[in-house]
């Protein structure tokens, strides 16, 4: 069994969970998981509603970013996702840039997505912040450092996880 896992930030958004205001950091000098980057699909047992509003895409922009749009298509929100360590864990940290329909993101409407992932044999799975844990109504880095630093080794620091396979198209 091949496991990768990065607590991440990512990208990846793809479910939607706590979202802030503020990163929890913008240095990022990780490199990117090169298993990362496809087009994902919801596995079938968790589709709700239309399966094309739970495609993921995940391309490589550097070799220490990713760009992500969830759900894929005219529907979707585009991100910048970087892989961060914080506190000796790996984790997401994405940038809410714009939606693939033209508006673009600015300033207090940007959103930081903080998410972990890994891959299993095949399936990603994507867990995004607790909010019970964490809250996300902190709008400052330091603060949000803080909290998630207080809360580091909860079970429960992110949410149950989406499951992913790759897109067969």
């Amino acid at each position: 069994m091949k496991l990768h896992y990065l607590p991440l930030m990512a990208a990846i958004i793809l479910t939607v969970g706590c979202i802030h205001q503020a990163p929890l950091t913008t240095e990022h000098n990780i490199e990117i998981d090169p298993e990362l980057p496809g087009l994902w699909e919801r596995v079938p047992g968790e589709v709700q509603g239309d399966p094309a509003d739970d495609l993921l895409l995940i391309l490589p922009w550097s070799a220490t970013e990713y760009v992500a749009q969830f759900p894929r298509g005219e529907k979707g929100d585009i991100y910048r996702v970087y892989p961060v360590e914080i506190g000796g864990r790996r984790v997401l940290q994405a940038q809410s840039l714009g939606s693939s329909w033209g508006v673009v993101y600015e300033g207090d409407r940007m959103d930081y997505p903080i998410l972990d992932y890994r891959i299993v044999e095949g399936i990603l799975m994507v867990s995004t912040l607790n909010t019970r844990v964490v809250d996300e109504n902190i709008t400052d880095s330091e603060a949000l450092r803080e909290a998630f630093l207080a809360n580091i080794n909860r079970q429960d620091l992110f949410e149950a996880p989406a499951h992913y396979r790759r897109a067969e198209r």
